[in-house]
């Protein structure tokens, strides 16, 4: 896994854990600074980050819409790295296969832990879980 990238993020246990609605805090960080938010829905972070790294494995500029969230969050790719911006939050990487390392293996964490057998019936869990799928069929 990447030293340098890592995205972290802590489910709220407090109301239990509802696969419709689940939220918690995320962290995602470089070497030098980080970018966060709290109390969010973790599945649309998920989401947007999974559609960033697509537009980046193209090396296309993409900004999305985080469901919930007011600000949008940008992917952009810069000279051999990338850079990421969401409100007045801004973190630089140099490597994308860093990123993709550290993405694959938080969404499957998420996954594990909100224990579902089922996610068929939940649509951005499903894409999260498609992800992860041939992320790990491509390695």
């Amino acid at each position: 896994m990447g030293k340098n990238i890592k995205i972290r993020f802590i489910l709220d246990h407090d109301q239990g854990i509802d696969p419709n609605e689940p939220v918690g805090d995320i962290i995602i960080s470089n070497a030098h600074s980080k970018l966060s938010d709290k109390s969010t829905y973790l599945d649309s972070w998920f989401d947007v980050l999974i559609d960033g790294y697509q537009a980046l494995k193209s090396n296309k500029k993409l900004t999305l819409e985080i469901l919930e969230e007011p600000n949008p969050i940008t992917f952009e790719p810069i000279l051999n790295g990338f850079k990421i911006t969401y409100g007045k939050q801004k973190l630089s990487f140099n490597s994308l296969k860093e990123f993709d390392q550290s993405l694959l293996t938080s969404a499957q964490d998420f996954l594990r832990q909100l224990e579902q057998d089922n996610l068929s019936n939940f649509f951005l869990l499903n894409k999260i879980a498609n992800f992860t799928d041939n992320q790990i069929q491509v390695s």
